[in-house]
């Protein structure tokens, strides 16, 4: 078994030219049956950085331990931002930002549902994906009009009466199919869990950061009231009052 410390995170934040490693609190959120991730990057007390950035404008954040740090989130910057408004936040959107601002009009013929998606993803520049790989049936005519790719996706299931998630993670773009998972992490009472609880019908396990956990993930958590291995719903890391970060991961 493989263990890590997990003392003194760390966190650093890329946004346009500009990176910061101190004076700013995130928030993550991410959940799979959401097609988006988002954030934001605040700027903490009198701190506010004359800087300018630009609606898509590249923008990652990564989280870790020692020089050890996995990027727990990447996309753009979904608003305009200047240092010297009032403001003192940043909003970020994945990747699914290119698919919502790319317009499909067209009428495919004899074709897909993976043919149909992965010529809209070529239309929004996007060329890393994972489509699922079962079999359906050609459809001799599907007419898409005017939609933005995320509609489009939404048309192409409803056409072949799919209900097919689909996201981002680590850039990669994914359509009824899930991330790789190379190992499964322990979260243990007493050990690294601070709390858990059910909310809102799923249970809420609060610890300190693992940027190394998404959803759609697997984890084992051992529990006086629940233990065994379960499946993650929904991620959302935080910077709390105290400048530590935490990770609440519902399942």
């Amino acid at each position: 078994m493989e263990t890590a410390e997990l003392y003194y995170p760390q966190i650093a934040a890329q946004v346009g030219s500009y990176t910061f490693e101190q004076g700013i609190e995130v928030e993550i959120y991410s959940a799979r049956e959401s097609y988006f991730d988002w954030a934001k990057i605040r700027f903490t007390g009198e701190y506010r950085p004359k800087i300018s950035l630009s609606r898509k404008d590249p923008a990652a954040i990564s989280m870790g331990y020692g020089r050890a740090l996995d990027k727990v989130f990447s996309g753009y910057v979904s608003r305009e931002y200047d240092g010297g408004t009032y403001v003192n936040e940043v909003d970020l959107k994945d990747e699914a930002l290119l698919l919502e601002e790319t317009v499909v009009d067209g009428t495919f013929l004899n074709t897909t549902p993976q043919e149909m998606i992965s010529f809209f993803l070529s239309q929004a520049g996007v060329s890393k994906k994972k489509l699922s790989a079962s079999s359906y049936p050609v459809r001799k005519m599907l007419p898409i009009r005017k939609q933005n790719v995320v509609q489009a996706i939404h048309t192409v299931n409803a056409a072949w009466g799919l209900k097919l998630p689909f996201f981002f993670s680590g850039g990669t773009f994914y359509w009824g199919e899930k991330p790789e998972q190379s190992k499964v992490y322990t979260f243990e009472y007493g050990v690294n869990i601070i709390s858990l609880g059910r909310r809102g019908g799923v249970w809420e396990l609060e610890t300190v950061s693992v940027p190394f956990v998404r959803h759609s993930h697997k984890i084992n958590v051992i529990h006086p009231q629940i233990s065994g291995e379960q499946e993650v719903l929904k991620v959302i890391s935080t910077t709390n009052d105290s400048g530590f970060i935490r990770t609440y991961i519902y399942f």
